[in-house]
Parts: structure tokens; C-alpha cells; sequence
């Protein structure tokens, strides 16, 4: 398309022609360094092992298809349409030809597969937990294995699991309502802190209450956890609540934080503190020097009922906090009262209250990222085992960026996705042939993310050697 002339604005004059292409150009030239991560980690031996949908030779394999799933996600692709964008960069396509053979309508039939035929629709008023597929448990193995090598990369001895559930809004028809009122899922994830990564998912319908089944989410996450963990905490919100639950945590040596269910009983032990009991509660940042709130903090000496409670069984702790009401209510009194329950007595009450609630710039954060740094937020299909494969190919993607960093890419350990993807994947690039080689070169404006480009290569290189 060609002007005469352009509107009056900052630019210098200029104009748009669509006769002339450069097969050589890319404008993602750091997506070919997370394609050398994706083979170095064995990520597609992974899924060629655990991951067996093909129904024919013709095609991309399991492998790749799961390779382009996740590259698309790490360029910064919001659905399958995108695949399109990646297909229509010709300085990528000389790099990585597999791009070439794929397209939306054959990436979204590899997400159908995940899906189990054979498993009811949910529907609403029956919460349920949705089955997965042999394939979708393949895919959680693939997550597995790359957990592996970030801790051989970098070992941790603590591992602090944070579970927590997310409303994920969507106008599907096959959506149902949740409690937030609003149609959509409500998929769970285990983050572990230490390591910034997310070690398990689970995802749901709509209307499946946050309480239900997050034992067999610890149980996933634990059995997650790599060799070298010696240390093992789990923290959450009154979802995770299960006396249950809290006594194999205890008996199996793992330590907890969880918000408590304020029950009657426990409320009206709260209130029965004398005043000398409660202490004000300080929030430790840590960026910041202590700032003292209006809340306080008091050990309640409080044993719920429990089915079948073995002799031996030693009680929890009750750490509660009041918060003064703006108004007294008549019924309710001046104070507003919550309770985290704990198997750590080695902690001050105010410390622990803060490392319960460290929780949420963790495991919420990684939620937040997965919604709007990656593309969790917009599911592809109406299937219930397709958008599970999609959520779960964000959970790749979120902690293949998290092994990046900690192979060769310090500075961008604390670095969104987008950030990420802004500075090292989307620049560009012109690829070129010179002795029967293919190479890239970065112009000017590229030297920084060239320089990074490049000592991350040979990390890479001695990170495997």
C-alpha cells in the first residue's frame, strides 16, 4: 500500500509497501535461545515418553506439537490464532521449520485430544472434580522432569508449597457459574517459593467449591518435589482446613500455616482472651522497616472435635488476630476475628503470622502471571480436557522462563514475562546463510540483548556439558 502523502504527526515521512519482503528478517530473535533450553533440558524426550496422542505419522509429532505449544506461550501468544503471527515471520521459519507445518485448527485438534470423550459434561449444581486423561497426567510429568533440572541447576533444601485456587472468568457456554458470580473455572496450583516454581496444577469447572479435594493437591505437590528437599512446608487459605489433612502433615513431619475455618467455638475462645493477652501485630516487609497496624495477634488455647482423634495426637496452634470494626456491631462486638492454625511452635506468633501470609505475594502472584503475562486467562475450547492441556502448557511455559534464568539470566529472576519477552525474545533479527551456516545478526539497538544472548548461550553450553 502506497501514499502520496502522511497525516501531519512525530514521524518523518513515510509510507507502507507491501511489494517488497525480506525473507531473512524475524522479529523474535531470542525465541531460538529458549528452543536450545526447551532440547538441552530433554524436554522433548520428555514428551516423547510421557505424552502419546499421535493417531497418525502425517504431521508434527507429540513432541513438537507440545514444543510449538510452548514456544507460542513464551512469544508472547494469547490463542491459537497467534500461530499464525509465528508462521508469518520468515526469519523464524528459516530457523525452525516445524512452525511452518502448524496452524490454529491443527493446534487446537492437538488440544482436543487431551480431552477424555468418555467423561460427563459437569454441569451445574454437581461440583465435581474433573478426571484427567492419561495424556494430561503425561504432561504433568513433562512439568516434573523440568523441575528436576532447575534443582540440579540450582539445589534448594526448603521447599515452602503455597496452594490456592483462582476465578478464571470465561463466556464460554460450557462455563459455569462460580461463587464470585461470574461464569468461568476455578483452577488450583502448588507454588513452591523457594524455587519461584509452580509444581503442580489442577483445573476446574466453575462451581467446584474451594475446599473440595485440595488433599489430593498437597499429595500431587509433595510428590513433586525433587531430591535434595530436606525441609518441607505447605501454606494456605481456610480451603486447605482439613483436620485431616493437618494431622498427616504433622505425623509425616511437615510444617504449616493455614488459615482457619472461625468456627463458633473458636471465636468465642478468641474473645474470652483477657485484654493483656493480645499484642499488637507488626508486618514485616522486606523492603521496608516494620510498620506496626491496628491489628493484634494472641495464642488461643483452642482444640476442635476430630473424628477419630489417635491418643497420642498432639493439638495444634491457634494463633488469632483481631481487627477493630469502623463501627461496634451489637451482635458481633468491636472486633472482626481470624485464625491461622500451625503445627510450629519454634515461631514467634507475629513471626508466623507473617511467613503464613508471605503466601500471598507468591503463589497469588503466580496466578496473576499466569492470567495476564502468559495466556491462561483465554481458554481455547468448550472442552473441559483442552483447556486443561492449555492451562497446563501456561504451567510449562511459566516454569521453563523461571529455568532460564537460573541457568545464565540472573538480572531477570524477578523480571515479569513481559519483561522478559520485551528486552530478550522480541528482537529483531536478520537471519543469513554464510558457508552453509545460518546465523543471526542484531543491529545496533540490538548489542545489549545480543551480549545477553550470547553469554546465556554459553552457560547453557556449561550448564550441560
Amino acid at each position: 500500500m502506497k501514499r502520496d502523502r502522511v497525516r501531519q504527526s512525530s514521524l518523518e515521512s513515510w509510507q507502507i509497501d507491501a511489494e517488497k519482503l525480506d525473507e531473512g528478517v524475524t522479529a523474535y530473535g531470542g525465541l531460538p535461545m529458549v528452543i536450545e533450553t526447551w532440547y538441552g533440558l530433554g524436554m522433548h524426550k520428555a514428551c516423547e515418553r510421557h505424552v502419546k496422542l499421535r493417531e497418525r505419522q502425517k504431521g508434527l509429532s507429540d513432541a513438537q506439537w507440545a514444543e510449538v505449544t510452548t514456544m507460542l506461550l513464551m512469544a508472547g501468544g494469547r490463542s491459537v490464532d497467534d500461530v499464525e503471527s509465528l508462521k508469518a515471520d520468515t526469519g523464524l521459519n528459516r530457523l525452525w521449520s516445524i512452525i511452518g507445518q502448524a496452524s490454529p485448527r491443527s493446534l487446537l485438534n492437538y488440544l482436543h485430544r487431551f480431552h477424555d470423550p468418555e467423561q460427563a459434561a459437569a454441569r451445574q449444581g454437581k461440583a465435581r472434580i474433573g478426571r484427567e486423561s492419561k495424556e494430561l497426567k503425561g504432561l504433568g510429568k513433562v512439568n516434573t522432569k523440568l523441575i528436576g533440572h532447575i534443582q540440579h541447576q540450582a539445589p534448594e533444601e526448603v521447599a515452602t508449597i503455597d496452594i490456592d485456587a483462582s476465578v478464571h472468568e470465561s463466556h464460554k457456554k460450557e462455563a459455569l457459574w462460580t461463587y464470585e458470580g461470574v461464569r468461568g473455572y476455578q483452577p488450583v496450583i502448588a507454588y513452591w517459593a523457594e524455587q519461584g516454581l509452580i509444581l503442580t496444577d489442577q483445573f476446574r469447572d466453575g462451581n467446584v467449591p474451594a475446599a473440595m479435594g485440595n488433599r489430593g493437591v498437597v499429595r500431587q505437590a509433595l510428590a513433586a518435589l525433587p531430591d535434595g528437599v530436606k525441609e518441607r512446608y505447605v501454606r494456605g487459605d481456610s480451603a486447605l482446613y482439613e483436620q485431616k489433612l493437618l494431622r498427616e502433615l504433622d505425623t509425616e513431619g511437615i510444617g504449616f500455616g493455614i488459615s482457619a475455618d472461625v468456627t463458633k467455638e473458636l471465636r468465642e475462645a478468641m474473645r474470652a482472651l483477657p485484654e493483656a493477652a493480645w499484642k499488637p501485630y507488626v508486618k514485616t516487609r522486606s523492603s521496608k522497616p516494620d510498620q506496626s497496624t491496628d491489628k493484634q495477634w494472641a495464642e488461643v488455647p483452642f482444640v476442635p472435635e476430630e473424628r477419630s482423634p489417635k491418643k497420642d495426637a498432639r493439638p495444634f496452634r491457634y494463633v488469632g488476630i483481631r481487627i477493630p470494626r469502623e463501627e461496634a456491631d451489637l451482635f458481633e462486638g468491636p472486633y472482626m476475628y481470624f485464625a491461622v492454625v500451625s503445627n510450629r511452635w519454634e515461631m514467634d506468633g507475629n513471626a508466623l503470622l507473617n511467613w503464613q501470609r508471605q503466601r500471598c505475594g507468591t503463589v497469588e502472584w503466580a496466578h496473576d502471571v499466569l492470567k495476564n503475562d502468559f495466556a491462561a486467562r483465554v481458554l481455547p475450547s468448550g472442552r473441559f480436557g483442552a483447556n486443561a492441556a492449555w492451562y497446563r502448557f501456561n504451567v510449562l511455559a511459566f516454569n521453563l522462563k523461571v529455568a532460564m534464568t537460573k541457568i545464565g539470566l540472573p538480572d531477570f529472576v524477578r523480571a515479569r514475562p513481559h519483561t522478559f519477552r520485551m528486552r530478550l525474545l522480541q528482537v529483531a533479527g536478520r537471519v543469513i546463510s554464510h558457508s552453509r551456516r545460518l546465523s543471526m545478526r542484531m543491529g545496533a539497538h540490538g548489542e545489549a540483548p545480543r551480549d545477553l544472548l550470547c553469554g546465556y548461550e554459553r552457560d547453557l553450553a556449561l550448564a550441560l556439558a
